[in-house]
């Protein structure tokens, strides 16, 4: 009888993994660029990130019978075409959405202040209010932000038009739009002239979705139309469009989800679906721990001595993930692109001992 393991090739980005799986399966770790027909075609399953797109050109005559994606969406996947060839495909649907609410919050209130807009007057139209968007609804709500939620499908699969609202009604009523939806036919390019020449006059924009939902060109046409725009993906990356790039007021490297807790639980959703399709018992439990790094502390006093409640919350988000920096690294060079999002450091997300502190800030002033 034959002892060779099954081979399986992973993704040499993905954190906190390697060593994990080689007691089952013999394991080779890639770039994103090395995975191609004939350096897989004898693995199993593989292990990949958003750069590698899974369609019939790098998986027809391959062995692959499971594809596992260490990301929340799979849009890079050909699921049609996965289907039809019995390949099983798995995500980490929900793993970085609280790094991505962090994203979206510190970049808002450190554009507020840059504008001197008072969020605390302001409506929020949350596009997308699945793992992300419904998460970013409450922790908006506890602050004391007004919400309105988009969301088509869940209105359809809910039947509840009270707390779905149309896009129409979200681009008349708010004033700040984020987007969290998937990029499908429905979704692309969906932010296009029409769009932009509806929203209201200084519409704040945030995209962390993916970067097709927004029409680039479209938004550079309108841009007098926004009062600020936040952009973390972007079309074609890692090239970037450079004049959409200059019209941006935070601008990052497709990092808004790499926080340490997402990426520990990316690695650790997608080992569970690897041990549930490959029936590893010793997998299926499995986690990952880490000892908690210093600086995760701050001196609200220090911080937030005679300024108003608006700065004193940006410094506090901003102490915990300095956004700022990101985007000047971005914009110093944005060629370096995937080089500055593969040697990002991971930051830690805004826990509740954060966000009550917060609270206590917005509410007591």
């Amino acid at each position: 009888m034959s002892t060779t393991k099954p081979y399986i090739a992973i993704d040499s980005d993905i954190p906190f993994i390697k060593g994990v799986l080689e007691p089952w399966f013999s394991v080779e770790y890639l770039n994103h660029r090395d995975f191609i027909r004939n350096n897989i075609e004898n693995a199993i399953a593989i292990i990949v990130r958003t750069r590698t797109l899974c369609n019939r050109d790098l998986l027809e005559g391959t062995k692959i019978e499971a594809i596992f994606t260490a990301t929340i969406g799979n849009d890079h996947i050909d699921t049609q075409y996965c289907g039809e060839k019995g390949i099983s495909v798995y995500n980490a649907a929900g793993c970085n959405a609280w790094g991505v609410v962090q994203y979206v919050m510190t970049s808002l209130f450190l554009v507020a202040l840059r504008n001197g807009i008072n969020l605390f007057n302001e409506r929020i139209g949350i596009v997308g209010a699945g793992n992300v968007g419904e998460r970013l609804a409450g922790m908006a709500t506890k602050m004391g932000i007004d919400v309105l939620r988009c969301d088509p499908p869940l209105e359809n699969k809910t039947g509840d038009s009270i707390k779905y609202r149309s896009l129409e009604e979200v681009i008349k009523r708010c004033k700040i739009i984020t987007l969290h939806v998937p990029l499908n036919t429905q979704t692309f390019k969906m932010c296009s002239d029409h769009f932009f020449e509806n929203l209201i006059p200084g519409t704040i924009l945030i995209n962390s979705s993916r970067g097709d939902v927004i029409d680039e060109a479209a938004a550079i046409r309108h841009i007098n139309r926004l009062g600020a725009l936040i952009v973390d993906v972007w079309s074609n990356e890692p090239e970037i469009n450079f004049d959409y790039l200059n019209i941006t007021d935070i601008a990052t490297p497709h990092i808004a989800g790499y926080s340490l807790e997402g990426k520990i639980n990316a690695t650790v959703y997608t080992v569970k679906n690897l041990a549930k399709h490959f029936s590893i018992f010793n997998l299926q439990n499995f986690q990952i721990q880490i000892e908690n790094e210093d600086g995760e502390y701050y001196n609200r006093e220090e911080l937030c001595n005679e300024v108003s409640k608006l700065e004193c919350v940006a410094r506090i988000l901003e102490n915990r993930f300095p956004v700022s920096i990101e985007d000047r690294k971005l914009r110093d060079n944005p060629a370096d692109f995937e080089n500055i999002r593969v040697k990002y450091k991971y930051r830690k997300e805004i826990d509740d001992i954060l966000l009550n502190d917060i609270i206590k800030v917005i509410k007591n002033g």
